[in-house]
């Protein structure tokens, strides 16, 4: 059978009819991502710049069926407005769930946006999202599963402090999508989910399986739970070929964290690991690279020259899933000696003595 991990296996007329996929964008330090059937659009979590527009504009995108926010910080719901507020686009749903401990100045821009753009027309409104939402969401053939959070911690949404859940903060509430391709799971998006989230997750029975798998908090800590055994926790659930860490190149403390990495390369040894920009960890602010392995498309590294993998398209064809830019292509640039120290070269660290559910359980009962 064909090897989907392969691009270079792929028949050429597969690759140009493709057209059904996931577009993990390089947007820096944070998160966006676009769905996509031709030119029928979604798009979950949308940081600031233009990125996301350049990426709508490129597809032909004049309707967005779903924007979804995963949670209130700016990295993630900076560009929302924007977004809302084009004239040049319709939007369906918006899907992003209140949050009344954020009260940041992008957050209320993001209320009244979607206000504003209820008066314009053009609009289908806003709604909760959560994993008892009734509606289901696609996106042409693509479909957006919610994985977290539940409607009760949805509806609780960040507080100090709960009957059933203590304190939730905005990381932990954060929307998990995992997007289906043709009814095969293909890229979960973890938005900043941490530890309680994930037991959360699994208390509930949902599944997180996906060949992609764009790691929450860009790599950064999980809370209060150990990094290294929720980063293989996590990874092992999903069982990906191919982890993406969203970071912004010479962003200090530097991502990902290296107990995280130590995790994910535990738990998935043979997975292919690409960050979006080259982390301080792996190479000299100071020097710029070329841009010459990425993709045809739009990323925040390239003015930087900070690119590493840039951003990433997953497409859905026959025999499987295309990476562009290719697995092989991206290997080649951070083993050909441009990339002084890759963080996901290092020599993989022996398992820790203590449990995994250790770290889980302290960040649950919040000690």
């Amino acid at each position: 059978m064909t090897d989907p991990t392969n691009p270079t296996e792929l028949p050429l007329g597969q690759q140009a009819e493709a057209e059904l996929g996931v577009t993990v964008l390089d947007v820096g330090h944070g998160n966006s991502a676009v769905v996509r059937d031709g030119s029928t659009c979604a798009v979950v979590d949308a940081a600031p710049g233009d990125i996301v527009q350049r990426e709508l504009d490129r597809v032909g995108c004049e309707h967005i069926e779903h924007l979804i926010i995963s949670h209130s910080d700016q990295d993630h719901a900076g560009g929302g407005p924007q977004i809302l507020l084009d004239p040049l686009r319709t939007v369906g749903t918006a899907w992003f769930n209140p949050d009344a401990k954020k009260n940041s100045r992008i957050w209320e821009r993001l209320i009244r946006a979607v206000h504003t753009r209820y008066r314009r027309g053009g609009f289908g409104g806003h709604q909760m999202l959560h994993t008892e939402t009734t509606q289901t969401l696609h996106c042409g053939r693509a479909r957006l599963e919610v994985c977290h959070p539940s409607f009760l911690m949805a509806g609780t949404g960040p507080t100090e402090t709960s009957p059933t859940f203590g304190k939730l903060d905005t990381n932990t509430v954060s929307i998990v999508v995992r997007v289906h391709l043709q009814e095969d799971p293909a890229v979960l998006l973890a938005a900043d989910m941490d530890a309680v989230a994930l037991r959360h997750i699994q208390e509930n029975g949902h599944q997180l399986s996906a060949p992609v798998l764009v790691f929450p908090h860009h790599g950064g800590l999980p809370g209060k739970a150990d990094p290294q055994s929720f980063a293989k926790d996590l990874t092992e659930l999903v069982a990906p070929r191919l982890v993406i860490f969203s970071i912004r190149g010479g962003l200090r403390p530097a991502n990902p964290n290296r107990e995280i990495m130590a995790g994910v390369r535990l738990a998935a040894p043979d997975a292919h690991i690409a960050c979006t920009q080259l982390s301080v960890h792996c190479h000299e602010e100071k020097r710029l690279v070329t841009d010459r392995h990425l993709a045809v498309l739009p990323a925040a590294g390239r003015k930087s020259g900070r690119s590493c993998a840039g951003s990433v398209t997953v497409t859905h064809v026959e025999a499987g899933l295309r990476f562009d830019p290719p697995l092989e292509t991206h290997r080649s640039f951070v083993d050909g000696g441009t990339v002084a120290n890759p963080l996901c070269r290092l020599p993989i660290p022996g398992p820790r003595k203590a449990s995994s559910n250790v770290g889980l359980g302290e960040a649950a009962d919040g000690t």
